[in-house]
């Protein structure tokens, strides 16, 4: 037997997402991918600019100085710097660390992961800058 009755469909505006603080967040964290993609082809360019000769390279550095790049740069930046933070933040979530029969707290794997960081970005500029 069939209905006659339509069935509900709750009705989806395309800015769902801004009702709540919770989504806003969260469209701002994925959003977090443009600029990935910006610094990934920036990458790209400058290892064909490398292969390519000192002229090329040299067009790169240029390119790389213009104000409006370095601005679009320093948000990448920003952007990658969140979207670390709230995976860090989730790190705890998906790996339970057991000491002792008890459950640790995400604030040691937090703070081990933020060293990490720290102490590969100091490596990695030690040996750009002083190799």
């Amino acid at each position: 037997m069939t209905t006659k009755r339509k069935p509900y469909i709750q009705p989806m505006t395309p800015t769902w997402w801004k009702r709540l603080p919770f989504y806003r967040f969260y469209m701002l964290r994925e959003g977090t991918a443009v600029p990935a993609v910006w610094f990934s082809i920036v990458l790209l360019y400058g290892l064909f600019a490398l292969k390519h000769g000192p002229e090329s390279w040299s067009g790169f550095i240029s390119f790389l100085q213009n104000p409006v790049v370095l601005l679009i740069n320093l948000l990448s930046l920003a952007a990658a710097l969140l979207h670390t933070k709230t995976w860090f933040e989730l790190a705890p979530k998906a790996a339970i660390v057991v000491i002792k029969g008890e459950k640790m707290g995400p604030e040691p794997v937090i703070k081990g992961l933020w060293a990490v960081t720290l102490l590969v970005t100091i490596v990695i500029l030690g040996v750009a800058l002083f190799w």
